[in-house]
């Protein structure tokens, strides 16, 4: 089973209003996560024009329990008067949920590493030196290089090295989730006006 899931929160093409039930709707979701004891957290937002509202979110869930989520996947409707345009007739709002897929995540292979030996250079005494002690991994697939030469040991630097590899690959893999463009998905989503998995209403989301 997955370990994690991606929510994307949208509102589309839809006007600002549509932006404000987004912030709504994903408040709910987050605190209905909370109760359940489910780990989240945002890793895109993209703010609507009216202050406080949200165009577009992305959430990543620590869990892959696909019932969790399924009660929310869908058109959401959001009933009220329009707090922005006090005028405006319309009171039915409409966003999407939908799971979505993210690019793959570089992967730590011992076989796609190259560890090279080498002299410490700078303080640590002659038989550091005389000694290769330091440590260079080299990871082919993404081209990232680390060293450690501040251990007493190649042991101890082959250790901090490893270490620092793989921070190195998970910071990459948050970049590359956190850069996913959200527009790839919203050429694809329809918001359907009708037949809403969930209706909230008011200016508190009471559902």
């Amino acid at each position: 089973m997955k370990k994690e899931m991606y929510i994307l929160f949208t509102a589309g093409r839809g006007p600002v209003e549509c932006c404000l039930a987004v912030k709504g709707v994903q408040n709910k979701f987050r605190k209905y996560l909370d109760v359940k004891n489910i780990k989240h957290k945002i890793l895109s937002q993209k703010n609507g024009d009216f202050n406080g509202s949200i165009e577009t979110i992305i959430l990543k869930i620590y869990s892959g329990d696909k019932s969790v989520i399924e009660p929310w996947l869908g058109s959401i409707q959001w009933i009220c008067k329009s707090p922005i345009r006090k005028f405006h007739k319309r009171k039915n709002w409409f966003i999407k949920c939908q799971e979505i897929g993210m690019p793959q995540n570089v992967e730590m292979d011992k076989s796609d590493v190259v560890i090279q030996a080498y002299r410490a250079s700078g303080p640590g005494g002659q038989h550091r030196n005389k000694v290769e002690t330091a440590i260079r991994i080299i990871h082919k697939p993404s081209g990232i290089i680390v060293t450690a030469s501040d251990g007493k040991s190649q042991i101890q630097n082959k250790k901090k090295a490893w270490q620092k590899l793989e921070d190195k690959i998970n910071e990459e893999n948050e970049k590359l989730k956190s850069g996913f463009i959200s527009e790839q998905w919203l050429s694809q989503i329809t918001i359907e006006r009708g037949n809403p998995v969930k209706t909230f209403r008011g200016l508190k989301f009471t559902y």
